[in-house]
């Protein structure tokens, strides 16, 4: 049974794809593309960066897989009527206030997934845009082997839609927060429900390994 919807899963993976290029204009090279330029610039100027002066003047860009547009997918976001607040707690034993904004559901690989989805209030991985809707996630390339992204998880950031429930979900935008640069940061505890049992051989890999 789990072949059988593992390849009804694969269609509809590539007929989605199609139609997010065609009918919602989705150049996944370009945005990514700018995505990691912007986000390589963060990383060194912006307020909160993580990187100490001597390591600035070295640096060459984050660690990256190749983007890869066949992890383009459709999802459905079901928003909460009010963002609530809640406090998340993180890998240092602390806790962060986030907005609980509601659940992303997709297929991967055949499964269904309900995945919690937060609305940043002061991370400082999004000190360039405070407000970011992002999805906390850990998957089988983080571990325990091989582990090609960091241990702790990646963000993945989500763009809600103008209207309706269906977004873009790519997954060539899962970032490392900044605990993966510098120990002294903080990054959130990943949700059970955010587990994906599959590997997610794209977005940004161990900076260590760069």
């Amino acid at each position: 049974m789990k072949t059988f919807l593992k390849g009804i899963s694969t269609i509809l993976f590539l007929s989605l794809f199609t139609l997010v290029v065609s009918g919602q204009e989705y150049d996944c090279k370009v945005k990514n593309e700018q995505f990691r330029n912007n986000k390589n610039a963060q990383v060194v100027k912006h307020e909160g960066k993580p990187f100490s002066q001597s390591d600035i003047a070295s640096f060459k860009g984050l660690f990256y897989y190749d983007i890869d547009c066949n992890w383009v997918m459709k999802g459905t976001l079901s928003a909460l009527p009010a963002p609530k607040l809640v406090e998340v707690e993180t890998t240092k034993g602390t806790k962060v206030q986030l907005y609980d904004y509601g659940t992303l559901s997709l297929i991967i690989d055949g499964e269904q997934y309900d995945l919690q989805v937060y609305q940043d209030v002061a991370l400082s991985e999004f000190s360039n845009a405070p407000g970011t809707i992002f999805v906390p996630i850990k998957d089988e390339t983080s571990g325990p082997k091989p582990k090609t992204t960091y241990e702790n998880g990646r963000y993945l950031v989500i763009e809600p839609p103008a209207t309706g429930n269906q977004v873009v979900v790519d997954f060539n935008m899962a970032i490392n927060p900044y605990e993966n640069y510098n120990n002294s940061y903080p990054s959130l505890l990943v949700p059970d429900e955010n587990v994906i049992l599959a590997p997610i051989t794209t977005g940004e890999r161990k900076y260590e390994d760069r």
